[in-house]
Formats: structure tokens, sequence, C-alpha cells
């Protein structure tokens, strides 16, 4: 027993030395790292930390200006740009000689190939700020191919080549996720294998590669050209560069000749869409590869149904609502003035054109206009501003008449700054005839709201509104027509009180509501039997229809 107290003992003695050696030895090695570096070490590393904090500061203020310099160059490119889309056009719609026709699709070619390098351009500057989007929707696989294929396949057939796309039985027909971007790296590709191929073919093949850890669909893209083929040491350059880990705000370019800036922007992309891309080539050809998760669509039936409502809109397109609509035009360049003027003037719009903020600002609160189409870059008051000042004034005097952005502008955040400063909505340019007259149809053209639960008499109003050209969204519910509500303003609402009439109460009041913070207010009617008594239509409905509903009732009040 003894001698087990003695080793207890020792032990606890040993213990209390061991603590004692670490604290002594810890001690030595601080000394010893002061004699090396000297006293001043911590003083030094503060200095050193300072002098990163503050490179790194300047480095991102150096990317910021990079970014705002390169908006405005787009924005006077594309201005530039704007004038002579628009103006070959319009010259390509009247009689040409052959030789004249030729030569003018040859500057349209010119000036797409230039759109296609300021964008990637910007794009690199996106990702370098860390301002690159991406919109996940649903979207027809094959049908958002088609345009664009079509697109490329003209540019192989000038060539001689020809371009094919293979889409395997297993990959479905919709998915979720950035169409646009995807579009984007296909046609990098295939354009850059249509350049460096002489004779042959390009070959397209989308596979179903299983899915990953995240349960998501891997589609594989292969572009396969029968071009020159890349040396192996530039292919071995490319594919290590392709498999470098991506980082954020640093977007190192490739540097392979001509094709640099384009590859760079299409692997950084790839990369910040989750998936992983590579090539092979050889004295046969080239074959560019990349896969990316998508998340599959159930709802095959809902997306079929809107693609068949989308196209049915699409055909039905009237522009005679437009006819006799006065339009606003505040532009400062005079062949893009012109440009927007002749587009209108053929969609039978009367327009009236100013070329400063400051006449915008004058003419915008006059009352004479329906629509403000507003450049965002002029001298002096900027559009901008303009619209701040009509929207101050609309305030104090009410009103509010839509004002539309025209911007060369492309970067991130230029939608959101243009509907901070009060607009209805965007256009970039070079402005399509197309984009446009969506546009002036979606903030000229009367929205109407039928909320009514009788399908014979909904059938009579919807009718009778769309042959007056009227746009109309049906609402099963009065807790639907509430939501419909918060997503659009419409000029009319139509609302069946025939039953549960609180409920009814309950939407108005709460369209009203809505209506004090947007400024707009819809002519709201009550639909219901002979002799019923609405609640609250002295103050909340601006009138009433009487059932059996009848095209004429519902013409009284349009």
């Amino acid at each position: 027993m003894a001698d087990i107290e003695k080793l207890e003992k020792r032990l606890k003695k040993l213990e209390a030395e061991l603590v004692e050696e670490k604290r002594t030895n810890k001690l030595l090695k601080k000394r010893a790292l002061q004699a090396i570096v000297g006293t001043r070490s911590a003083h030094l590393c503060e200095i050193d930390r300072q002098k990163c904090e503050a490179g790194l500061v300047r480095a991102e203020l150096s990317s910021r200006v990079k970014s705002v310099f390169l908006e405005n160059v787009s924005h006077e490119i594309r201005s530039s740009m704007s004038g002579i889309v628009g103006m070959t056009d319009l010259v390509l719609q009247t009689e040409l000689s052959s030789a004249q026709r030729r030569y003018l699709e040859m500057v349209g070619s010119s000036v797409d190939r230039l759109l296609v390098v300021i964008n990637e351009i910007l794009d690199f500057s996106r990702i370098e700020t860390g301002e690159i989007e991406f919109e996940a929707e649903d979207f027809d696989l094959k049908q958002s191919l088609d345009h664009d294929l079509y697109v490329m396949r003209q540019a192989a057939l000038d060539k001689g080549l020809e371009l094919s796309c293979t889409v395997a039985p297993d990959v479905p027909t919709h998915v979720h996720g950035d169409g646009g971007r995807l579009l984007q790296i296909v046609t990098n590709i295939v354009n850059n294998g249509i350049k460096f191929t002489e004779k042959g073919n390009i070959a397209i093949t989308i596979e179903n590669d299983g899915y990953d850890s995240d349960n998501n669909l891997k589609l594989k893209f292969s572009v396969q050209d029968t071009g020159c083929g890349i040396i192996e040491e530039k292919v071995e350059q490319i594919n290590y560069y392709f498999k470098q880990e991506l980082k954020p705000h640093i977007p190192i370019p490739l540097s392979i000749g001509t094709t640099g800036l384009g590859l760079t922007v299409t692997s950084q992309l790839v990369k910040l869409m989750g998936g992983e891309i590579g090539v092979e080539s050889d004295t046969s050809g080239t074959r560019f590869w990349f896969v990316l998760p998508y998340t599959e669509v159930a709802d095959f039936a809902a997306l079929e149904e809107k693609a068949a409502e989308t196209v049915a809109n699409i055909k039905e397109e009237a522009t005679y609502a437009l006819r006799g609509v006065k339009v606003l035009l505040a532009e400062d360049e005079y062949i893009n003035r012109v440009l927007i003027e002749t587009v209108l003037l053929q969609l039978g719009v009367e327009v009236f054109s100013v070329a400063s903020g400051e006449e915008a600002v004058e003419e915008g609160c006059g009352g004479k206009h329906a629509l403000i189409l507003m450049d965002i870059q002029m001298d002096g008051v900027d559009g901008l501003e303009a619209t701040r000042r009509i929207r101050s004034y609309e305030k104090k005097h009410g009103g509010h008449i839509p004002i539309v952005a025209l911007t060369a502008h492309a970067m991130a955040g230029d939608r959101g700054k243009c509907l901070q400063a009060g607009m209805d909505d965007y256009l970039a340019k070079p402005v399509a005839r197309k984009e446009l007259l969506t546009v002036l149809k979606d903030h000229l053209t009367s929205r109407a709201l039928v909320v009514d639960s009788d399908i014979e008499s909904q059938n009579i109003f919807v009718k009778g509104l769309v042959e007056s050209g009227w746009q109309v969204t049906i609402a099963e519910t009065k807790r639907s027509a509430m939501y419909e509500a918060t997503l659009t303003h419409f000029d009319l609402i139509i609302l069946d009180t025939s039953s549960s009439q609180i409920q009814g109460l309950e939407a108005v009041k709460t369209i009203r509501q809505l209506e004090l913070y947007t400024g707009q207010r819809a002519k709201i009617l009550s639909l219901g039997e002979a002799g019923e008594r609405v609640l609250g239509i002295e103050n909340e409905f601006d009138g009433a229809i009487i059932r059996p509903a009848t095209r004429e009732k519902l013409m009284v009040h349009l």
C-alpha cells in the first residue's frame, strides 16, 4: 500500500514537471522568434496587414471603375450600333437590287459579330465584379435551341458546312434552369467551331448524364467539329484552365489567340452554374463538352398549356389598339430618334419627339401623352432625373403616365435603377421592333380582371372585352382576384357579388388599399342579381351590372 502511495506522489510530481517544461518551452520559442524577426515584428505585421487591406480596397475600387468605364463605353457603342441596325433594317424593307441587299446583309452580320464581342467583354466584367445574373425558369430545351440553331445553321451553310443537333431519347423535353445562359454557352462554342472548320460538319449532341448528389439531372452537351484541330500543348493548356477552381471576382482570362475571351466567359459561366467543361482534339477535329445540372419539370401539362397560351397571344397581337395613341419620345441621338419615330409611325402611333430631359419633363407634365419612351443618358437632365421630376409633379397633381427606359446600358442593376427612379419598364438598345410593340401593348392596352363564377356570363364578358382590344385575366375566386391585383394594375375589375358579399367587399377593400401605394385606381363593377344591394357600394364600387349579363350592359361601362 505504501509503495502505491509513493508511486502516485511520484506520478503527480512528474505531471507537474511536465507542465512546467511545456511552459518553459513555449517561453523559449517566443524568445527565439523575437530574436529572429526582431522585437518590432508585431508592429511590422500590423503595418503589413494595413497595407494588404488598403491594397484590397484599391483593387475593388479599380474593378468598379473599370466596370463603370465599360458601362459607359457600352452605352456609346450600342447607341451608334442601334442606329446602324435600325436603319439597315428599314432600308432592307425597301426595294433594292440583289447586290445592295447582299451588302446591307453583310453590314448586319458585321454588327451582330460586334455585338457578340461587346457582350463577352461585359460578361467578363460582370463576372469580375460578382454581378453576373442567372434567371432560372422552366423552359423547353429543344424549342429554346431551335431559333439560335437556325441562325447558326445559316452561318455554317455560308461556309459550306453542315450543322446538326441530336438529342438523346432519355433527355426530358422541359427542364428548370437558365435557358438564356445555356444558349450563350452553346452559341459561343458552335461559332468557334464554325470559325475554325473549313469543310465537313459541326455536330451537337445532348445526353442524359445521370444525377448528382443533390438529385439534379445532369445534361451533357458536346460540340464536335471536323476542323484542323488544336495542337496538343494548347489542349492541355485549355483543359488545365477549365479545371481551375472558380475564384469569385478573379476571372483570369484564357490566352489562346482570338478565341480566348469567348472561352473564358464560357468556362466561367459553366462553373458558376455548377457544371464542368473540357476539350478533346486531334487532326480529325475538336470536341468541346460541358455538363450542367438542371431540375426536372414534373407538370408537363401546365407547361404545354402555358406555351399554347403564349402562341395564341402572339397570334392575337392587335396593333390596331395602338393607332392614334400619343407617345412622347425623349432621345438626344438624332439617328436613334428617327429610327424609333419610324417604327412608331409604322404602328400607327402619334409620336412627339424631344431631345433633352428638360423638354421631356415639360411635355410629360402636360398631360397630352399616353406614354413616354425615355432615353437614360441625355446631356443636362438625364432620363432618371427627368422621371423623378415627372413623378414628383404627379404626386402633387395626380395621374400616372407610363415611362419606359431606353438605354444602351447592359450592366447588372440597371433595370433596378430605372424602376427605383419611377420608371415602369425597360428596353435595351438596339431596340427591337417586337420588344417595342410588346411594351407598348403592355402599357397602352387596357387590362381587365373578370371574377365571375357563372361560365356563360364569364364568356360574354371575356369575348366582349377582347374584341374591344382589352387584355383579360380571369380569376376563379375573390381571393385569387386579390392576388392578381397585387401583381398587375387593372383598369377594370368585374366582381361577382351574388354570393358571399362579405368576401367581395373584403377583396375590394384590399384592392383599394393597394391603390393607395400605386396611385392608380381601377374601375370596379359589382355583378349581381336584380334588387340585390351590394354592401359598401357607395364607397368602394364604381358601378354595377345586373344579371343576366349582356354585351350591351358591359359596353355602357367601357
